[in-house]
């Protein structure tokens, strides 16, 4: 676990590590950045609570275990008391404009402004959303900048982010190279340039089923240009041999094939603010 001073990366919302494709894509990306995905306070919370089964972010009892295996590929967060009230006080200064399908006197406990207000608290990087349309992005990327100083952009689409950090030449060789690594067969299986081809055929549209649309323009792109296929192609599996986020993803699919969640609780050490959730 990283120190309190230690630099925080992007945070993610519910509905991006909720989708499986998205969720993959996203991981292995802070794979090959040597970070792990933030997982905020309300993001813990949406993907814990099940009113409705049908309504669920996923399996709650992956989520609560995933909060508790050592190798979960995430970073829990937990705000300090100062930390949610400057989180509290950020929200007070959010307008309906920011907002627009929610009632002005709602904003303080939507769930979606809560999410935006706990990400500028700890001064995360970026927050990066797959779905989260109650937020006009233009309305509430002006207010950020203008009233806390954060990046131009600070809340921005996967779709977008994505593309921004694989930009120019290299940038899309190593998009190309996380996107392979998702689809990639055991290590000791046959794979060559035409099988990853129809493979990345199969996840492009799984993406642009994800609302991930350019992603899979560059892919096609990138793949199009010809260029060092093969070893791309060998890159992508040595990601996949390595990458936590793949190898956490065969565990979830086992406890779910097995019907069971079978994991040990977490116990970070320091003084960390990014910790695991209590158990429940």
């Amino acid at each position: 676990m990283p120190a309190a001073d230690d630099p925080i990366g992007p945070a993610f919302d519910t509905m991006t590590l909720s989708r499986p494709t998205a969720r993959k894509l996203v991981g292995c990306w802070m794979d090959s950045a040597g970070t792990r995905a933030l997982v905020l306070p309300e993001v813990w919370r949406e993907l814990t609570y099940e009113p409705e089964p049908s309504r669920a972010f996923g399996s709650t009892q992956a989520w609560q275990a995933a909060a508790r295996h050592p190798e979960a590929p995430y970073l829990w967060a937990r705000l300090t008391a100062e930390e949610n009230e400057r989180a509290r006080e950020i929200r007070a200064r959010f307008t309906q404009a920011c907002f627009p399908q929610v009632p002005h006197d709602g904003i303080m406990n939507h769930g979606d402004a809560v999410i935006v207000s706990q990400a500028l608290a700890l001064k995360t990087d970026a927050l990066v959303t797959s779905d989260i349309r109650s937020i006009d992005h233009y309305e509430i990327n002006n207010l950020i900048e203008r009233s806390w100083g954060a990046n131009a952009g600070f809340v921005s689409t996967l779709d977008d982010a994505l593309c921004q950090a694989h930009a120019g030449g290299e940038g899309g060789e190593q998009l190309l190279v996380l996107a392979l690594a998702n689809v990639a067969p055991p290590s000791e299986a046959p794979w060559g340039v035409d099988a990853a081809f129809a493979d990345l055929q199969r996840l492009r549209r799984a993406l642009r089923g994800a609302a991930l649309a350019t992603v899979a323009d560059h892919l096609e792109n990138r793949w199009e240009c010809g260029r060092d296929l093969e070893r791309l192609v060998e890159a992508a599996r040595a990601l996949a041999a390595r990458s936590r986020t793949l190898r956490f993803e065969r565990i979830r699919a086992q406890w779910h094939r097995e019907g069971r969640v079978d994991a040990q609780p977490q116990r970070p050490g320091g003084r960390s603010r990014l910790r695991s959730p209590p158990a429940t």
